[in-house]
C-alpha cells in the first residue's frame, strides 16, 4: 500500500544501536532503563467490562469508520513474510504470571503463526490459499485470509547442521529463572540434533568468551556439561557476545551443511566497548551468505521483545519466547528440522484488491513489515526468509461493494527466490461467492483465526474495540472448543482469552 513506501523490518544499524543502549544495564545486570518499568512494561491487569450481545452495524458504515484504504487510490498491499512467534507466546507468559500486556509488544501475525492451520501444503517453495468469511458485527465486511505453507523437510533430508550458541550470561539472566530457562531450551535443542551436528557456544557478560568449542554432537556428554556450566555473571555486551559467535560460525562453516547462529537472552543489553554498527552490518552480511540468526527470548520482566526481533530481521530468521519446558520441546525438538532449513530466501507478498468490488481493506498486523509496492520485484530490497513446514498467515478486513459477486475481488502474489536464486511466484484469488457467511460457517482454522484477531484489536484498542465486546469475545472463542475439539493449543487459548477480558 503506497501510505508506507518504505519497509520498516530492515530498521537503520542507528535505530538498533538506540534500541541497545536504551535497554543497557548497571553492572549487576538487573537494572532497568531509563522510562522503563521494573517490570519491562508489562502492569497487572485491571478490571473490564462486558457487553451481552454486538451492537447493530451501522447503516452504510463504509471503510472510512474503520480508517481503511480505498482501493481506488490504492489497489496493493505489500509486505515481507514473517514466520515469528514471540508475540504471542510473551503474551501467554504474561497471562499466566498475572500480568498485563503492552501493547507495542503485540503483533497480530505472531499470534496466528502459532497456530496450526490448514493450508495444503505445496510440493516446494510456497504454496497460496485464500477464503474469507462475513462479519458478526459488520455484514458487508468480510475478514479475509491469506495462507501461505511452506514445504515441508525430514529429519533424514536436511543437511548436516552447524550451530553456534551465543548465551547471554549477564546478571539479569539471574533474575526470574531465566538462565534455568535457557539450560532447559539449549538441553532439549541439543536432544534435537544428530551426532553428526556440531555445535559452538559463547558465554557473553561484561565480555565474550567461547565456553564450547566447535563440538560434534556425537560427543553429547561434553556439550551438556559445558551448558550445565553456564551461570550469570557481570553486565552485558551483546554485540561482543554475537560478533564472537559468528566467528565460530564461520570457523565450522563447511560445503553443504547449514551454519546458524542461535542467540539466548532476555534482550537487556550494554555494547560496551564494541562497535555495534559493526556488529549489526555483519549479521546483515553474514545472512546474505546463509548464516541466519534464531533470537530466542527469555523472562517476562527486564525483557527487550523490539530488539531481540529486529535482530532476528536483521539475520533474515525468525524470533521466538520460550516460556515453558513444552515451548522449548516444541521449538527446539518437534520444530527443528524445520527451523533450520531455509525453504524461501526474500519472500514477500502483494495483495491486490479490485476497486469495482471492495470499497476498502485493512491489513490486521504487519505493521513493521510494509514494502513499498514498487519493489514487490526489486529482489534487491531485503523480504523474510520462510523455513521448511511453517505456515505465515495475513488478515484483512475488507467491505465489500457485492457480496454476491464472482468475479475474483481478491489476488494475493507471493514472490520468493529458491535454492538456485530464481525468482518464483505464485498466486490465489478469491470470489465474494465464495466466501462463508460467518466465521461459524467458515474452516475451523479461520475461526480460530477470527479469534486471534479479535484478541489482538483487544489487546491494542483497535477498531473493532467499541464493536465487539468481551463477553463477545469470549463466546466467540468457547465456540472454538468444539470445532477444534483436541487442540490443545485452542483450548489455552480459551482459557487465556477469559484471562484477558475478566
Amino acid at each position: 500500500m503506497r501510505t508506507q513506501q518504505v519497509r520498516t523490518t530492515g530498521l537503520t544499524a542507528a535505530a538498533l544501536v538506540a534500541a541497545i543502549t536504551l535497554a543497557g544495564c548497571a553492572a549487576s545486570g538487573s537494572g532497568t532503563a531509563d522510562g522503563a518499568t521494573e517490570d519491562g512494561g508489562y502492569v497487572a491487569p485491571g478490571p473490564s467490562t462486558a457487553e451481552e450481545t454486538y451492537p447493530e452495524p451501522e447503516p452504510s458504515s463504509g471503510a472510512a469508520r474503520s480508517g481503511m484504504t480505498d482501493p481506488a487510490g490504492d489497489p496493493l498491499s505489500t509486505f515481507a513474510l514473517d514466520i515469528d512467534t514471540g508475540s504471542y507466546t510473551r503474551f501467554r507468559d504474561a497471562m499466566t504470571q498475572g500480568y498485563g500486556v503492552d501493547p507495542s509488544e503485540v503483533r497480530t501475525e505472531e499470534f496466528v503463526n502459532y497456530f496450526a492451520q490448514d493450508y495444503p501444503a505445496p510440493e516446494d517453495g510456497l504454496g497460496v490459499t485464500i477464503d474469507a468469511a462475513a462479519l458478526p458485527f459488520e455484514p458487508e465486511h468480510r475478514l479475509v485470509r491469506v495462507g501461505i505453507a511452506s514445504a515441508p523437510t525430514s529429519t533424514e533430508s536436511r543437511p548436516d547442521a552447524d550451530i553456534a550458541l551465543v548465551v547471554d550470561c549477564s546478571g539479569s539472566m539471574g533474575d526470574d529463572g531465566k538462565i534455568e530457562t535457557t539450560k532447559t531450551a539449549l538441553r532439549t535443542l541439543v536432544g534435537s540434533l544428530r551426532a553428526s551436528d556440531r555445535v559452538a557456544m559463547v558465554c557473553y557478560s561484561t565480555e565474550a568468551s567461547v565456553a564450547l568449542e566447535p563440538t560434534s554432537v556425537s560427543e553429547r556428554g561434553t556439550v551438556l556439561d559445558a551448558i550445565e556450566a553456564l551461570y550469570p555473571q557481570d553486565s552485558t555486551n551483546a554485540a561482543a557476545g554475537l560478533a564472537l559467535g559468528y566467528d565460530l560460525a564461520l570457523q565450522m562453516r563447511t560445503e553443504g551443511r547449514m551454519t546458524r547462529v542461535v542467540l539466548i537472552s532476555d534482550g537487556v543489553a550494554n555494547v560496551g566497548e564494541t562497535d555495534p554498527e559493526g556488529i549489526l552490518q555483519r549479521i546483515s552480511t553474514e545472512a546474505k551468505s546463509g548464516i541466519n540468526l534464531v533470537s530466542v527470548g527469555v523472562g517476562i520482566t527486564t525483557y527487550n521483545d523490539y530488539l531481540l526481533e529486529q535482530l532476528a530481521d536483521q539475520g533474515d530468521g525468525w524470533h521466538v519466547y520460550i516460556d515453558t519446558a513444552a515451548e522449548a520441546e516444541r521449538v527446539f525438538a518437534s520444530g527443528l528440522t524445520g527451523s533450520l532449513v531455509v525453504a524461501a530466501t526474500d519472500a514477500r507478498a502483494q495483495v491486490e484488491f479490485d476497486p469495482a468490488q471492495v470499497s476498502g481493506y485493512r491489513l490486521i498486523g504487519y505493521e513493521n513489515r510494509a514494502i513499498a509496492d514498487e519493489d514487490f520485484r526489486n529482489d534487491a530490497v531485503d523480504a523474510g526468509e520462510v523455513f521448511a513446514g511453517h505456515t505465515t498467515t495475513a488478515l484483512y478486513e475488507v467491505a465489500l461493494r457485492d457480496a454476491k459477486a464472482r468475479e475474483p475481488f481478491v489476488t494475493a502474489t507471493v514472490r520468493y527466490l529458491d535454492e538456485s536464486g530464481r525468482a518464483v511466484e505464485r498466486t490465489g484469488t478469491l470470489a465474494a461467492s465464495d466466501t462463508a457467511s460467518s466465521p461459524r460457517e467458515a474452516s475451523p482454522r479461520l475461526r480460530q483465526d477470527f479469534v486471534v484477531a479479535l484478541l489482538t484489536d483487544r489487546l491494542v484498542g483497535g477498531p473493532w474495540s467499541e464493536r465487539v465486546s468481551d463477553a463477545d469475545l469470549r463466546a466467540e472463542a468457547e465456540g472454538l472448543t468444539a470445532a477444534l475439539d483436541g487442540d490443545a493449543d485452542v483450548a489455552e487459548l480459551v482459557d487465556l482469552v477469559h484471562r484477558a477480558t475478566t
